[in-house]
């Protein structure tokens, strides 16, 4: 099993075992134990530091992904590209406070009476954006040096247990509601702080400069990437939390809590992506300095193949249990139905492009993805803006879906014009087959919550329904042999099972 396959099956497998847990917190819990007003306010702070959190990094994760193969000397502590990574950091965030504070009046703009409770809070963006930013790149560092599970760890795993944490503290009201968006805040920051440490304990925090190691020629390099990368990196945060930003604008805050609520069970269909991104980037920017094409066209195929046989599961059990997520939501969370499933099938066209992405901002053609993201960022501002107008908080979801197609379109054609990659087959259109037969045969599944849906009835449900997909899915998948990782992993499984017996 090569680095992408055994790293991206350890760091999937953590990640859902943390959105296991933030299923509980951000999907059953924070909807029940907050009106949407004050889910809104979490919701925007955290939009708002994530997009000035990832401008602070100046591009420096693009430079890490695309070049640092020609630092790579573990004896020479990498030539010094960690001294140059927080020297980039430190101007950023610097950078980014400034603008912050001249932009404060439009981010914290009274359209609605609603949002003076967001104006509370909204300094508390610069110092999670801190944290957020130390934490992005030092975890892109340690996924270049082949230790990408240890971000994952922290990041979708540990963080969720201290948000679980905050919110037990607030539930035996030992905090009120500003203590706990402190206490919230923090977890959100404890990501940053524990990668730091671990950077430190692992003696991995060395800053070493030899002399003329960087010649004109790779300072370029180092400047051109840096700067591509802040287009492409801010604009790419940016489009992921600007249909929040805009509902926040023009529907309020409630409404931004509706939204960043359902949003979250639409986001569930592309958790292995940010995981199988951030592996696969290292190793195809490697390939490419190599210059093996067959074995990035190959990534390529699998990736597509791999993430649209688990996203179109993820889907479908979300769509199927769809009557089960609207009753555990509270009543006034009910608009956001639509939302899951246009957000669920945006991240659905996301998973399907598989890592091509990653392939061309590793490439030399790598400047051509500020086109597309360019474009992609004005598709969903401006679709969100008729949209959301047209039909409220469902609107922003459509434009997401319709952005995110045209987005995966675009990288496609490029790749396929360019190097003749061209990863679909029948196999693609087997699993979305297999994906509608299933969905049907969900169907058939008498509603085991009567009319109550009273707790254990409704968790019966959702299991046996559940349960019954995945079984039927995952058996077709395997008998038709359309995903070698899986075939192998499952025959890899049971070998060790009959042995251990």
């Amino acid at each position: 099993m090569g680095v992408i396959e055994k790293q991206g099956l350890q760091g999937t497998i953590l990640t859902y075992v943390g959105v296991a847990i933030g299923f509980v917190t951000a999907g059953l819990i924070l909807p029940n134990l907050f009106d949407p007003e004050l889910n809104g306010v979490l919701d925007l702070l955290n939009a708002w530091a994530l997009v000035f959190a990832t401008f602070a990094t100046l591009g420096i994760n693009n430079v890490s992904n695309r070049l640092f193969p020609y630092f790579r000397n573990k004896a020479n502590h990498h030539n010094g590209y960690l001294g140059i990574v927080f020297i980039v950091l430190a101007g950023g965030l610097i950078l980014t406070t400034g603008i912050y504070f001249i932009m404060r009046p439009f981010i914290v703009t009274k359209s609605l009476e609603e949002t003076d409770l967001f104006a509370n809070y909204a300094d508390l963006i610069i110092p999670l954006a801190v944290f957020i930013a130390l934490f992005l790149v030092i975890d892109i560092y340690y996924a270049v040096l082949f230790k990408a599970v240890k971000g994952i760890f922290y990041k979708e795993f540990l963080q969720r247990i201290f948000i679980l944490i905050a919110i037990g503290i607030y539930f035996v009201k030992f905090i009120d509601f500003s203590g706990f968006v402190l206490a919230y805040l923090i977890a959100l920051s404890l990501p940053g702080i524990l990668i730091l440490v671990s950077l430190t304990r692992d003696k991995e925090l060395v800053f070493h400069y030899p002399k003329g190691f960087i010649n004109k020629q790779l300072a370029s390099s180092i400047v051109s990437v840096a700067l591509f990368g802040i287009v492409v990196s801010f604009s790419n945060i940016l489009i992921q939390n600007i249909d929040k930003i805009m509902i926040g604008s023009i529907l309020g805050v409630a409404a931004t809590g509706v939204y960043g609520r359902s949003f979250f069970y639409g986001t569930l269909v592309a958790i292995p992506l940010r995981v199988l991104s951030k592996i696969s980037a290292v190793v195809v920017a490697q390939a490419w300095k190599d210059n093996k094409i067959e074995e990035i066209n190959r990534i390529y195929t699998k990736s597509t193949i791999d993430q649209l046989i688990i996203g179109v599961l993820v889907f479908i059990g979300l769509w199927a249990n769809i009557h089960n997520i609207l009753h555990i939501l509270p009543p006034e969370y009910a608009d956001g139905k639509w939302v899951i499933f246009f957000i669920g099938l945006s991240n659905l066209f996301l998973m399907a492009a598989g890592v091509n992405g990653v392939i061309i901002s590793t490439s030399k053609f790598y400047k051509i993805l500020t086109v597309f993201v360019a474009i992609f960022g004005g598709l969903v501002i401006i679709s969100n803006f008729i949209f959301i107008h047209l039909f409220g908080i469902t609107g922003a979801a459509i434009g997401s879906a319709i952005s995110a197609f045209c987005y995966g379109l675009m990288r496609y054609g490029f790749l396929w014009q360019k190097f003749k990659m061209q990863p679909y087959s029948y196999r693609h259109l087997l699993i979305l087959g297999i994906g509608v037969l299933t969905f049907f045969i969900s169907g058939l599944i008498p509603d085991l919550n009567h009319v109550d849906y009273k707790t254990p009835s409704l968790i019966l449900d959702i299991i046996v329904r559940s349960g019954a997909m995945a079984i039927v899915y995952t058996s077709l998948i395997f008998l038709f042999r359309l995903s070698p990782d899986l075939e192998g992993f499952i025959r890899k499984y049971f070998y060790k099972s009959e042995r251990k017996t």
